[in-house]
C-alpha cells in the first residue's frame, strides 16, 4: 500500500519560477503601452469625427422656401425679378446649425456658387481678397449659396474647399434638388442676387465679377 507520503516522495516540489515570473512583468508594460495606444486611437477618430462638417452636403433636409420663387433670369432680357420680394430660404449653414436668408433680415447680396464650376472656383479667392480689405458697407450682409452640390463631381465637398479659400460668411447648404437654387431663379455660376433693406431685388446677374464690380453691387443697397 502506498501511503500518500511515499507518493510524494521523490516528485519535484512546487517553487515559484522566477522566468515565469520575469516574463509576466516584462508583459505588463507591453499591456499598458497597448491600452496607451487603443486609447489615442480612440481620441483621433473622435476628433476627426468633431472636426468633419456637421452638415450633410447636399442637405438631407429639403430647403424650405417661404413666399413666391423668382423667375428664372434671362440673358439679355430685362428681369422681371427687380422689385419682388426675395423668398425666405430656411436650411442648414456649412456648420449644421440652422440658416435663414430672409428678406425682413434687410440688405443682403447672395452669392450663388457650385463647387465644381471653374468660374467659382475662380471668383471665391477674389471676394475673399476684396472682403479682407475692405468693409461691407453698414446695414448689408453678405451670405452665400451652396448649390448642384454633386459628390461625384471634381472639387467636393464644397465645405473643404470654401474653407481652403478662406470664406467666412455665412453660406446655406442647397439640397439635392437645389430647391434654393430654382427659388432665386439665377441662370448660372456664380450668380449674384442683391435686396434692399425692404426686402426687393435690386439686381441678379450671372457670371465672374471682379472686385470693385462686388463692391458697388453692396454699395448699391446700403441703406
Amino acid at each position: 500500500m502506498t501511503t500518500k507520503a511515499q507518493r510524494s516522495r521523490g516528485m519535484p516540489r512546487r517553487s515559484t519560477d522566477a522566468r515565469g515570473l520575469r516574463a509576466s512583468s516584462s508583459r505588463t508594460p507591453l499591456l499598458v503601452f497597448s491600452g496607451i495606444v487603443a486609447l489615442a486611437i480612440v481620441a483621433i477618430v473622435a476628433a476627426l469625427l468633431l472636426s468633419a462638417p456637421s452638415s450633410s452636403e447636399p442637405a438631407a433636409e429639403p430647403v424650405q422656401v417661404s413666399g413666391q420663387p423668382l423667375p428664372e433670369l434671362t440673358p439679355g432680357a430685362a428681369d422681371t425679378a427687380i422689385g419682388m420680394e426675395l423668398p425666405t430660404l430656411s436650411g442648414v449653414g456649412l456648420d449644421g446649425e440652422p440658416l435663414v436668408i430672409d428678406p425682413d433680415d434687410g440688405a443682403v447680396a447672395i452669392v450663388v456658387l457650385a463647387h465644381w464650376c471653374s468660374h467659382c472656383q475662380a471668383e471665391v479667392p477674389r471676394l475673399v481678397d476684396w472682403l479682407a480689405a475692405n468693409e461691407i458697407p453698414d446695414g448689408v450682409r453678405v451670405v452665400a449659396l451652396s448649390t448642384a452640390i454633386d459628390p461625384a463631381r471634381p472639387n467636393y465637398s464644397p465645405s473643404a474647399w470654401l474653407e481652403r479659400e478662406g470664406w467666412t460668411q455665412p453660406t446655406l447648404v442647397d439640397d439635392a434638388s437645389s430647391t434654393a437654387f430654382q427659388a432665386l431663379g439665377v441662370a448660372a455660376f456664380p450668380g449674384f442676387i442683391t435686396v434692399d433693406a425692404d426686402g426687393r431685388v435690386v439686381t441678379r446677374t450671372s457670371g465672374e465679377l471682379d472686385g470693385d464690380a462686388f463692391g458697388a453691387l453692396l454699395e448699391g443697397i446700403a441703406p
